[in-house]
């Protein structure tokens, strides 16, 4: 949404300019003669819906022509680019960019330079004269439907909400007379009481307030995790008021579109300069995944607990190192690889033989040695000659020791060294033990990554008609610490920004992020409620005249 002054210029009677100033707050303007535009001309030379003006991707002032024609510098153009100084004729106006005052995004003037021929008017004085005694039937019609429309529009939705007996006799009824008042239909999350305008609407002809959000949705927890960040997004950094209302991002009246709004407007308004918002953040500003996202950043798993993770930019090639514990090549575990039986058993791998998909958006179940390894690798954990042949179990070292010691306790240390060497040594990295330890030896713990794009989410669902290896270079990787997660480059391929292009999807930034994760964030009680006089400190500022 963007702040724009309107400059009208007309000329009295004896021929001086007048101006009019109006100041429009909208997503767009649009400029016509039909009675829904912003900026409304009737003249019968424009169309209805004649042209648009609105911001770009890039944050730039553009008009464009819809039903009609737009004039530059003698020629027909589709559309431009506005800067200060610029001219164009909109039908018979000309559109001139002003200087914009500090409080306004952009300020335009239009003036009527061709007016209606002479013509127009002698046609208009010979046209024909309605049929006689109409006039007077029409004018008592249009007297009784204004009052039925004055009854029924204004008079009635104003007694319902300023007189209280009335008030409570219509909180009874399924709906009331201010529901003539609805700009839209409702979502169908607040149909259930939406038939009623004063549950939302509690002070009249006053815009909706946080607080009466918050009568139902006491339980909801912070947006973002960071209570300053929190203080500082919603609040101080807000362009036009003090502070961001619940309804200027979740809005109503738009059913069947979503309740929170899923432009890239809302999100490039904090991350189109992010520094204004966080001074000591470290992200990049973004406009658009297509121009100016940065390369994604991949969770690395450093430690056993769940915060013991790094983020890594693709770009920084060198660190892209997965410490996963195992030993594990995916050249040898695609197309046809040799069986453990002799020549003759060949078997033909895909990447859904490990990788087993589940649900509709493709998750996939956890890989473990008895449902994917065992059919090849169970020899690994055989021991001995063929006659004394023992298998240890697969798991926990300690119970591997243990079979060693009550199957062949002469043999403990060979058998043990073999598995250090060979056995387990084949999948799993193997770190000797201190000298004095119950242990000899022991197997890496695994840290395999669950989630590479912790920030984002990916639906492997939506990408069911492309083939693995499409996004994830495999067939050519000799070990487990190479990383195939696709880049920013590798999605170009397919998707766009916000603007469809060529073979190309557009995807905006709901794509693929959640509102900062508020719903996953760690540490936030997802229990606690807010009191009275906490709304009332976050309403401080809302409630204040004129916002």
């Amino acid at each position: 949404m963007f702040n724009c002054l309107l400059i009208k210029i007309t000329y009295n009677s004896r021929g001086l300019p007048v101006r009019s100033y109006r100041t429009i707050a909208a997503h767009e303007l649009m400029l016509g003669r039909g009675a829904e535009c912003n900026v409304h001309l009737p003249d019968p030379r424009l169309s209805m819906h004649h042209a648009v003006i609105k911001q770009n991707v890039e944050g730039h002032f553009v008009v464009q022509a819809l039903n009609g024609e737009l004039e530059m510098d003698g020629a027909l153009i589709p559309g431009t680019e506005l800067a200060y100084g610029t001219r164009l004729m909109v039908g018979p106006y000309e559109l001139k960019v002003e200087p914009a005052p500090p409080d306004v995004d952009l300020a335009i003037s239009l003036v009527l330079a061709h007016r209606m021929p002479d013509d127009f008017q002698d046609l208009k004085a010979r046209t024909h004269k309605p049929l006689a005694g109409a006039s007077s039937f029409k004018r008592r019609l249009s007297i009784f439907l204004a009052i039925m429309i004055t009854m029924l529009g204004l008079v009635l939705p104003l007694m319902q909400n300023l007189m209280p007996p009335v008030h409570k006799a219509m909180a009874e009824l399924p709906f009331g007379f201010d529901r003539i008042w609805s700009p839209g239909r409702i979502s169908a999350s607040h149909m259930h009481f939406g038939s009623q305008c004063f549950n939302c609407h509690q002070v009249p002809l006053q815009k909706v307030s946080d607080k009466a959000c918050m009568t139902c949705h006491r339980d909801i927890g912070p947006h973002i995790a960071d209570s300053a960040l929190q203080k500082n997004t919603f609040n101080a950094a807000h362009r036009f008021i003090g502070t961001t209302r619940c309804a200027e991002c979740h809005e109503e009246h738009k059913a069947p579109h979503p309740l929170a709004k899923q432009d890239n407007g809302m999100c490039v308004k904090c991350h189109g300069n992010i520094k204004a918002i966080d001074a000591k953040t470290t992200l990049s500003n973004v406009h658009d995944f297509d121009s100016d996202h940065p390369e994604f950043k991949l969770t690395f798993r450093t430690g056993d607990a769940a915060t013991d993770v790094e983020r890594i930019p693709q770009s920084d090639k060198a660190r892209l190192v997965e410490k996963s514990g195992l030993k594990f090549p995916h050249y040898q575990h695609t197309g046809k690889v040799q069986g453990p039986n002799g020549i003759w058993d060949v078997r033909e791998l895909s990447c859904t033989n490990c990788h087993v998909p589940e649900g509709k958006e493709m998750r996939f179940k956890p890989l473990t040695f008895k449902n994917n390894c065992v059919s090849c690798h169970a020899k690994e954990l055989e021991l001995g000659p063929k006659d004394l042949k023992i298998t240890v179990p697969h798991g926990n070292e300690q119970n591997v020791f243990n079979a060693l010691k009550l199957y062949a306790p002469k043999q403990f240390s060979s058998y043990s060294d073999n598995l250090m060497k060979n056995g387990c040594a084949y999948c799993h990295e193997i770190t000797e033990s201190k000298e004095g330890s119950a242990q000899p030896w022991r197997v890496a713990p695994l840290r395999i990554n669950q989630d590479w794009f912790s920030k984002a989410q990916f639906n492997h669902g939506a990408h069911r008609t492309q083939q693995c290896i499409s996004c994830h270079k495999v067939e050519e990787s000799e070990s487990s610490a190479d990383v195939a997660i696709p880049d920013r480059k590798s999605c170009l391929q397919c998707h766009s920004g916000n603007t469809p292009k060529h073979k190309r999807i557009a995807s905006n930034c709901m794509s693929c992020h959640n509102f900062h994760h508020s719903h996953y964030a760690d540490g936030l009680n997802p229990t606690a409620k807010l009191d009275n006089k906490d709304v009332d400190v976050l309403l401080s500022i809302t409630n204040k005249p004129n916002q």
